[in-house]
């Protein structure tokens, strides 16, 4: 990859897939430059273009991070088990306190109980987990919500989304078109049809329909060995007189942030973010989130290499 490659790969990540003709003029280049060079690092592994689904409108209700300790034998079994497990949607190893550090989201706060005391407990290999429940997500990946209404009528700050979070009802036909972009975010209608077997008509106007209502967005998954200088980190934040979401409105437009949370337990904030080396990482805790009024503390979980986004699974034999 060169330079072009890289700056591409960056406006990809931060801001989702992109057609050339619109990529075309930021970069000084023609569109089928673009489109060539996507099309190059598609084919060579360097990445993966899937669609996202919107984790709101999909029914989410339980979603954490979730920090993990292992026994050094069992690194390769629990592994598996982390990258196999269908509402695991990120894994990576991590340095320090944990050996991974993963994200999940659930259809309820039980099957996220269930799921850390009673599947991730007895994983052969795990010594210890601590959960960083997520409670109102304003950013995540390319989604994005407003702060939501707060009502103090009753003597204290009680948070209420908007009922548009959750104004599109998705059937079994939209879930099946997912699922299936989910694999391939380029997909065309003719492709899904045989697929599917559902009309071609029908999954084209599917999919306008839910890319209008933000049911899912393009993203772009890059190879770990496309990151080799990139630094991602899961970052916690203790905060004091100040409402969480005034702390997450300061850091939440920063495009190295992809995922922030108001959370409950030690930490206040939970954030995600992804720089180009370790100087930005040090920057952004040290200096930027440390001038933030109402921040007292900030601790940084790294990830030395991401291991599965969503359905791609980047743990292959070659890079074991």
């Amino acid at each position: 990859m060169d330079g072009l490659d890289q700056k591409l790969l960056s406006e990809l990540q931060i801001h989702g897939f992109q057609k050339s003709d619109t990529l075309a003029p930021s970069f000084g280049v023609g569109s089928r430059t673009i489109r060539r060079r996507l099309s190059a690092m598609k084919n060579k592994g360097l990445i993966k273009i899937i669609a996202v689904p919107n984790p709101v409108l999909l029914g989410y209700r339980g979603w954490a991070k979730i920090g993990i300790k292992v026994a050094p034998e069992a690194t390769g079994n629990v592994t598996h088990e982390l990258i196999e497990h269908p509402s695991v949607y990120f894994v990576a190893s991590s340095v320090g306190k944990f050996d991974f550090i993963i994200a999940v989201h659930f259809e309820s706060i039980e099957r996220l109980t269930y799921f850390v005391n009673s599947e991730l407990s007895k994983v052969a290999g795990v010594i210890s987990t601590e959960t960083m429940m997520l409670i109102c997500p304003r950013k995540y990946y390319n989604f994005s919500w407003r702060a939501p209404a707060v009502n103090t009528s009753n003597g204290r700050e009680d948070y209420q989304r908007t009922a548009s979070s959750h104004s599109y009802k998705l059937d079994e036909i939209d879930f099946k078109i997912i699922d299936a972009l989910r694999q391939d975010g380029l997909a065309r209608p003719a492709e899904l049809k045989s697929r599917l077997g559902i009309s071609e008509s029908t999954v084209r106007k599917r999919v306008k329909e839910m890319q209008k209502h933000g049911v899912f967005k393009i993203e772009v998954a890059p190879n770990p060995r496309t990151l080799e200088y990139e630094v991602w980190a899961t970052i916690g934040i203790v905060m004091t007189n100040r409402s969480a979401h005034e702390v997450i409105d300061a850091i939440v437009n920063n495009p190295a942030v992809y995922l922030a949370s108001v959370s409950v337990g030690r930490f206040n904030i939970i954030i995600a973010a992804r720089f180009h080396n370790i100087d930005l990482l040090s920057q952004f805790v040290n200096v930027e989130l440390t001038r933030i009024p109402g921040v007292v503390a900030v601790e940084t979980f790294l990830h030395t290499k991401p291991l599965k986004y969503h359905n791609v699974k980047w743990l292959l034999p070659s890079n074991k």
